[in-house]
């Protein structure tokens, strides 16, 4: 049987342990910090029948065009967060206005809440899977497939196009750590995958 170096497997224990541990930190401030500097819109349709699924795009578009005005002044996440839920009620009128022009009867409920969401790429920016602060507007049963974009910064066109100017990413910078903005912009010619680098991120998500 191999003789075990005593000394040299604790110090390896140690240094795992530590890996780990500063691992799950990383994995915890990013992951935090990114979704604390982003505010999104988050519709679901009553279903995935053709009909329910252009309803909640027709309903998408109604809101960023009537609605869209109110985040223009935003400051902050959490600043757009407190403007949503202030106008809770006019945005599901809209929504609802919108339903009823198309020929539906569907309900509408809409709130704003942390929610979880997949790794997202928005032309040179991708966001890390984690739970995010969004208005949750839901047609109907809410049973279909959902859309999403960001409202803070401002990433979303009426027409459904992610569009990310300067000014939205200038805001994103200014609201992230050099190391998290870089972190989430896209990779430059022979760097490691952005996937790969969130890859850490959505592990300790999973296991913590």
């Amino acid at each position: 049987m191999k003789y075990i170096n005593k000394p040299k497997f604790i110090l390896l224990t140690l240094s795992l342990t530590l890996l780990l541990t500063l691992s799950i930190s990383y994995a915890k401030s990013v992951s935090n910090d990114i979704s604390n500097s982003v505010f999104r819109l988050h519709i679901i349709a009553n279903s995935d029948s053709a009909f329910d699924q252009e309803l909640k795009l027709s309903v998408r578009d109604r809101i960023l065009k009537d609605a869209g005005y109110l985040f223009e002044n935003s400051t902050s996440a959490q600043d757009a967060a407190k403007i949503a839920e202030e106008n809770l009620s006019s945005i599901c009128e809209i929504a609802l206005s919108q339903i009823k022009d198309s020929g539906f009867n569907y309900s509408v409920t809409a709130k704003v809440d942390k929610f979880a969401f997949p790794t997202k790429t928005y032309q040179d920016i991708s966001l890390p899977a984690g739970k995010y602060t969004a208005l949750r507007i839901e047609i109907g049963e809410a049973k279909g497939k959902n859309w999403w974009c960001v409202m803070f910064p401002p990433l979303c066109l009426t027409d459904g196009v992610l569009a990310l100017s300067d000014e939205s990413k200038e805001t994103l910078k200014n609201n992230l750590t050099t190391e998290e903005y870089n972190l989430v912009t896209k990779s430059p010619s022979g760097a490691v995958p952005i996937e790969v680098r969130f890859k850490i991120v959505e592990i300790f998500q999973k296991i913590f």
